[in-house]
């Protein structure tokens, strides 16, 4: 009898074991099937996740952009007041004080910003709007003109016809955009106020709180975390820290110097759309080698709202500063961040700009150099070892 259990056990196993195997197959089946519908609602649930995360995602950006100023604010004001009171104060109200300091100086400096750039900008590009049939016409006439050097290419008018309304197109559409109204367009504005407000309160308190934070942040990783984990998680941040934090920074600051020169340099020649086009080179230039063609190409294609010699200028202008930020000024700023040669530079932006976009381009650098960092580091250990 008990012989006659253990063989019976025996299949039982056996025939578990074939349902399992059954079940499992019919679920990857099933999968398979439906792989673009669930992919689809795991791509929607996350969009919508880190629709619900940005202000927490924006506020930790600014906030570790502006930690370093509110720190040199902080040292300033502290040696300042041992100078005059000759004694040692409270780092929270210096952390305070400061901090409300950094806040108002930000938000006056924002609002002159608007109300000198905004109006001009919105001028430009109502102006733009108004004048594409001009545009168009004055875009064939050089088209034309051009032609007739090339006579060995056989370009037809019609050709020339079919390009014209091409660009013209992109500018009205990118413009119709730009001034749609609607209640779809008060939606977002609404949507964008109340980011905006989340984002500023977090960033006061992630400001303020920094050290706090941060220190409940180690007691749970302490209590979730292996030692051994917790101390690579630490240098990796810190890996983190000092690439991308320096190459964005830089970044950043380049950008500002780049948009004020482009429209220094436009505004001397007497370009209509100086202040346009100087705005979109300074943000363009966090993309490196990408930013800087685009401004140039603006300037071109603007300056057919005056003329064709106007345009060539600005962009040859434009070409010959951006040469030599790039040469001498940047690499003053980044100094040597991710020791990378140009040509994997380049394609990194384009893996970076296929997959993710813009913030791919301009966050592909800094995560090859940090590749390169880990790989470099792991070649000098089995250098080591052999």
């Amino acid at each position: 009898m008990f012989d006659k259990l253990k063989v019976n056990k025996k299949y039982l196993s056996i025939g578990l074991l074939t349902l399992m195997i059954g079940v499992i197959l019919v679920f990857v089946y099933q999968l398979s099937r439906h792989a673009s519908d669930i992919f689809l609602t795991i791509k929607v649930i996350f969009i919508h996740l880190l629709t619900a995360l940005s202000p927490i995602i924006y506020a930790f950006i600014v906030s570790y952009i502006l930690y370093r100023p509110l720190r040199f604010l902080e040292k300033w004001w502290s040696k300042g007041w041992v100078k005059f009171f000759k004694k040692t104060p409270n780092p929270k109200n210096v952390r305070l004080i400061c901090l409300l300091l950094l806040v108002f100086s930000l938000l006056g400096s924002i609002v002159l910003l608007i109300q000198a750039v905004v109006p001009p900008l919105v001028q430009s590009l109502l102006t733009i709007g108004a004048d594409i049939p001009h545009v168009q016409m004055v875009l064939t006439e050089s088209l034309s003109k051009l032609a007739t050097y090339f006579k060995s290419i056989p370009i037809t008018d019609d050709q020339i016809h079919k390009v014209t309304l091409y660009i013209t197109g992109i500018l009205s559409g990118f413009l119709k955009k730009m001034f749609a109204s609607g209640p779809g367009m008060i939606t977002n504005v609404a949507t964008f106020c109340l980011n905006l407000f989340a984002t500023l309160i977090l960033t006061f308190y992630f400001l303020k709180d920094k050290e706090t934070i941060f220190d409940v942040i180690d007691k749970v990783a302490t209590i979730t975390l292996n030692p051994s984990i917790k101390i690579k998680l630490k240098h990796f941040i810190n890996d983190v820290h000092r690439i991308f934090g320096g190459f964005v920074l830089g970044q950043i600051l380049d950008a500002l110097l780049v948009g004020t020169a482009s429209t220094i340099l436009l505004l001397i020649i007497g370009h209509p759309f100086a202040l346009l086009i100087g705005f979109i080179a300074g943000v363009m230039n966090v993309i490196p080698y990408i930013g800087p063609m685009i401004g140039a190409s603006l300037a071109i294609i603007l300056g057919l709202f005056t003329n064709i010699k106007l345009g060539l200028l600005g962009a040859a202008l434009l070409i010959i500063y951006q040469q030599i930020d790039g040469n001498f000024i940047q690499p003053k700023i980044l100094g040597d961040s991710t020791g990378l040669a140009p040509v994997w530079i380049f394609i990194a932006i384009l893996i970076g700009g296929n997959y993710f976009g813009t913030v791919g381009m301009i966050l592909s650098v800094p995560v090859l150099a940090l590749i390169k960092l880990y790989m470099s580091r792991r070649l000098v250990k089995i250098k080591n070892q052999a």
